[in-house]
C-alpha cells in the first residue's frame, strides 16, 4: 500500500502516518536504515533523503536515524 503513491513524499506520508497510528504517538521508530525503507518503498535512497531533508525543513518532520516525529 506504500508503493501506490506516485511520488516519493506521498510514499513517505503513507508509510510514517501508519507508523505513527501504529505507536499511537507522533514520535516513533521504524525498523530500516535509510536503504532498507528505501528498498521497503521502491524509491532511489538519495532521493528519499533529499525528500527527508525537505519535509524537515517545511516542518513536516523531524528525524535522526531511525526515530521520527511527525508534526502534523
Amino acid at each position: 500500500f506504500c508503493t501506490t503513491p506516485k511520488t516519493i513524499r506521498g510514499r513517505l506520508l503513507v508509510y510514517l502516518s501508519n507508523q505513527a497510528a501504529k505507536a499511537g504517538s507522533n514520535h516513533f521508530k521504524i525498523p530500516f536504515d535509510r536503504q532498507g525503507l528505501a528498498d521497503y518503498l521502491n524509491v532511489d535512497r538519495s532521493a528519499l533523503s533529499k525528500e527527508l531533508g525537505k519535509m524537515r525543513k517545511e516542518g513536516l518532520i523531524d528525524f535522526h536515524k531511525n526515530t521520527f516525529t511527525l508534526h502534523q
